[in-house]
């Protein structure tokens, strides 16, 4: 729990684990005797030594201001998008540019899932905007189905969609999602598509290429991306929107401060840009992440749990309350689900490591709900 001299607004306040709240995002080890953390969904692979052994070139150039135009930056990430630097701006992370576009725009009405990732809400409701949701069936395992096409109408103005979808994993239908631009088009609404965890889901050259026909066929659709959790760098924070609507990014980039991207940020996510183009790294990521979802998956099914289907490296499933308590009590920290809008304090989410640390996870809930079922 968080000290009683807790500072910063309600949702840091919730994220740090205020002792009134419920911890709404992952990777609380500061607040928390951790020795496993399944709570951020990070490529287990870990960190490609080529981007480590850039942000220590960029550590040695602390001296230097950063670009303020991030023009190395931008011309590696349009290089491996396939696209021109003019069409990028970029981010200290997904959440500063997720608050930017909110700001830029100001819409006075918003659509959003339930569940989805809580960064949209926040940065909504800082702007005073209306936030509707669009409630996702579980009967579907949360997946997006055609019923949103009716929620996009000429009231709302901007419409965030997650690609996969955070808790649950699942991609958005191809065919759904080419409706839903063209309903965000005809209505004026502004489509903001969050495709952070999108190359862990398949990392194949054919995939990433239909990855770069969407910035080319999706008309001013905003991509959001990062290297965040693809190259497990989330204390490095990169992200970047790509759209085909060049004065809309400059909109966007007015409400960013100067300097926002350190210089270490922007070595780092040059040599990330570079090792996306290469497909080996993430191919090999991609396969380990297949092969032991499965096993997650089959494990947990084992003792009797609701998992619900992913495409990507994290699960969603359903459970006893108090599991996490449970777990953390053992060193293991999972992500509790209870503050996620249409999920309640039985769901939780873990991300997909490695075996060995996937096997620990499951010999220790089978050790926790077996001391569930004798008390």
């Amino acid at each position: 729990m968080m000290k009683k001299n807790c500072i910063g607004n309600k949702q840091i306040k919730e994220q740090n684990g205020c002792p009134d709240c419920m911890a709404y995002h992952g990777g609380d080890v500061y607040r928390n005797d951790v020795s496993l953390d399944f709570s951020v969904n990070l490529n287990p692979l870990g960190v490609p030594e080529s981007i480590r052994q850039a942000a220590l070139t960029g550590l040695e150039e602390v001296t230097q201001y950063p670009d303020p135009f991030h023009l190395e930056l931008r011309t590696a990430i349009a290089g491996c998008e396939n696209t021109d630097p003019e069409r990028i701006v970029c981010g200290s992370g997904a959440s500063e540019l997720i608050m930017a576009s909110v700001h830029a725009f100001m819409p006075k009405t918003a659509l959003v899932t339930a569940p989805c990732y809580s960064g949209y809400e926040t940065a909504l409701k800082a702007a005073g905007t209306e936030v509707r949701e669009y409630p996702l069936d579980e009967s579907l395992g949360f997946r997006l189905d055609e019923g949103v096409l009716d929620q996009i109408t000429d009231s709302i103005d901007m419409v965030f969609l997650t690609d996969p979808n955070n808790p649950n994993g699942s991609l958005i239908d191809d065919c759904l999602l080419t409706k839903i631009v063209k309903k965000c088009e005809e209505c004026h609404a502004v489509l903001m598509l969050d495709e952070c965890f999108l190359p862990l889901t398949d990392a194949s050259p054919s995939y990433y290429l239909r990855m770069q026909d969407r910035l080319h066929n999706m008309g001013t659709v905003l991509h959001l991306r990062a290297f965040t959790k693809t190259f497990a760098i989330p204390g490095i924070r990169i992200g970047y929107i790509v759209s085909d609507d060049p004065e809309t990014l400059e909109r966007i980039s007015m409400h960013l401060p100067e300097w926002n991207i350190s210089r270490i940020a922007e070595k780092a996510g040059a040599a990330a840009a570079g090792a996306l183009s290469d497909h080996s790294y993430l191919n090999e990521a991609t396969g380990m992440i297949s092969r032991e979802r499965t096993y997650l998956t089959g494990e947990l099914e084992a003792l009797g749990i609701k998992v619900y289907p992913s495409d990507v490296n994290y699960l969603l499933f359903r459970s006893v309350p108090g599991l996490y308590e449970k777990l953390l009590g053992q060193g293991i920290l999972i992500r509790r689900c209870a503050n996620f809008h249409g999920l309640d304090e039985s769901y939780y989410r873990i991300a997909v490591r490695r075996h060995e640390e996937n096997e620990i996870l499951i010999n220790t809930l089978k050790n926790c709900l077996s001391a569930e079922e004798s008390e």
